[in-house]
């Protein structure tokens, strides 16, 4: 075989084979990035998910916090329809929790919830009147953890007898 049938036969065998590779390569490259974005857009569309069940959440527990703050007051005149409306916005709430969060924060919640329904509904059956504060301090660190939020937990000041520790 001389160069001439050599060259006119292997190289462009060569040129398809070389041009295979490049556009193999090529796709390769574009499925990985593709895949990556979605990867990226899924993880961004979930944290936003959390995010709105978490507020939504600590919306209704304020709504509570600010009823209970209020009790000692107006004990007379504390609004039982209101408040049964704003304990079943927290209970519900609390269930968007528990599908889109981490089972860490669902329990968080619940523990939370719990707290302030009883001193809601039972406030001679509290035991620690801290437990409030304590159950709410678990579940902002452990929303900051599902949230990606990195670093040291945050240190809280606890309020003195006769303010509002909100």
């Amino acid at each position: 075989m001389t160069w001439e049938a050599f060259s006119t036969t292997v190289l462009p065998l060569l040129g398809v084979l070389l041009g295979t590779c490049g556009t193999l390569l090529g796709q390769y490259l574009a499925t990985r990035v593709d895949s990556k974005r979605l990867e990226h857009e899924r993880l961004t569309a979930m944290r936003a998910e959390r995010k709105a069940a978490i507020l939504s959440f600590l919306d209704a527990a304020q709504r509570i916090e600010l009823i209970l703050d209020k009790q000692p007051v107006f004990k007379d005149r504390l609004d039982e329809k209101t408040a049964q409306e704003d304990l079943h916005k927290l209970w519900l709430a609390k269930k968007s929790v528990e599908l889109v969060c981490s089972p860490e924060l669902a329990q968080c919640a619940q523990e939370y919830t719990s707290a302030l329904h009883v001193m809601l509904r039972n406030p001679d059956r509290v035991a620690d009147p801290a437990e409030k504060r304590k159950t709410r301090y678990l579940m902002m660190e452990s929303a900051r953890r599902d949230l990606g939020i990195a670093g040291a937990h945050l240190k809280r000041d606890l309020p003195q007898i006769g303010t509002s520790d909100g």
